[in-house]
């Protein structure tokens, strides 16, 4: 892969990193906002902002899990660096 072709690769790929990585940080950072107002209501005896942290903020991470590993393999067939 020539240099270009390289660094084109790199910025598109950290890019993508930053997106997910932001994604991230707002959901976990969402959910520490939500904590006072949901505390008031509750599921199965929960304070319901423990159910935002504790299964909202996981389900999201392990779906930004996915999408960078789908995201990965489309870059990698669009420059040619598939496994």
């Amino acid at each position: 892969m020539d240099k270009e072709k390289l660094e084109a690769y790199h910025r598109e790929n950290i890019r993508l990193i930053s997106v997910l990585l932001i994604i991230w940080f707002l959901v976990s950072y969402v959910g520490a906002l939500l904590a006072k107002p949901l505390s008031k209501l509750s599921m199965f005896g929960f304070p319901m902002h423990y159910w935002v942290s504790a299964q909202v903020s996981v389900v999201t991470f392990v779906v930004l899990i996915f999408v960078y590993a789908y995201a990965m393999n489309r870059l990698d067939q669009k420059y040619g660096v598939e496994e």
